[in-house]
């Protein structure tokens, strides 16, 4: 058995992993579109993990409040030992209280001036009805020279007011589920990562991947949450209440 800490393998994400390696390389902003659950963030996450320098990787989760979108940036990039923005951090290193103290305003024209002198790969990841607002700052950042844009979103819908910046078709990958092949092969190896070759797995296979329908993160998560005792009587796998509470994680 597999440590649960162990990453399972991207199954059916290789020419998705490839694309969205290729265009960080060149420097291309990209969008990232399909369902909640179909290996989006997997992928993210496994190609800025094998980048060599990762602090030129800027990755949010996106907020749809413009002023905590505004913080968690700056948050960011000075993790990210951005230059220009920590010779603007405060001599004690409150970063913090010095974040408190900025407007909104303020802040937006810090990180457009930190950005356009240190320009950096922003990751927005989970993109859900951007407003205007948002929009217009991030507008200048990604006309910025040298900086590179990738967003996550469900669907076209989901990105909003940015639909006005990631339109072009050539830039986008669409995230297709697995096929059944790739499907059972995930739910096996999840299987082996959480221990549960002692259960009835036959008839929780067919129920998990018939009702994922080829979607990775659903299948791991029924999965992980056949480990949990309140979903197990015996060797037998309460399907439904677990199916229930798995679905939560994707609404």
């Amino acid at each position: 058995m597999q440590s649960e800490t162990t990453p399972l393998p991207l199954i059916g994400l290789v020419s998705e992993r490839k694309r969205f390696l290729d265009a960080l390389q060149k420097r291309e902003s990209l969008l990232l579109l399909g369902p909640r659950g179909c290996g989006k963030t997997t992928v993210i996450q496994s190609v800025i993990k094998a980048l060599p320098n990762r602090d030129d990787i800027v990755y949010l989760r996106y907020s749809p409040v413009l002023h905590e979108l505004l913080v968690l940036l700056a948050r960011t990039l000075v993790d990210a030992h951005h230059k220009y923005l920590r010779r603007l951090m405060p001599k004690n290193g409150d970063l913090a209280k010095w974040l408190s103290q900025q407007t909104s305003i303020h802040l937006r024209g810090i990180l457009w001036n930190a950005l356009e002198a240190e320009p950096k790969t922003i990751i927005l990841d989970g993109v859900d009805g951007a407003s205007h607002p948002i929009f217009r700052f991030l507008q200048r950042v990604y006309f910025a020279p040298g900086t590179t844009m990738v967003a996550a979103a469900r669907d076209s819908v989901a990105l909003g007011a940015l639909s006005r910046l990631f339109w072009h078709p050539q830039k986008v990958i669409h995230f297709k589920l697995l096929s059944e092949v790739d499907a059972e092969h995930l739910f096996d190896l999840a299987v082996d990562r959480f221990g549960l070759g002692h259960l009835g797995i036959e008839e929780f296979r067919h129920k998990v991947l018939e009702a994922a329908n080829g979607n990775p993160g659903q299948i791991v998560q029924m999965c992980k949450l056949a480990t949990d005792p309140q979903y197990v009587t015996g060797k037998y796998i309460k399907f439904v209440p677990l199916r229930m509470d798995a679905l939560m994680k994707f609404m």
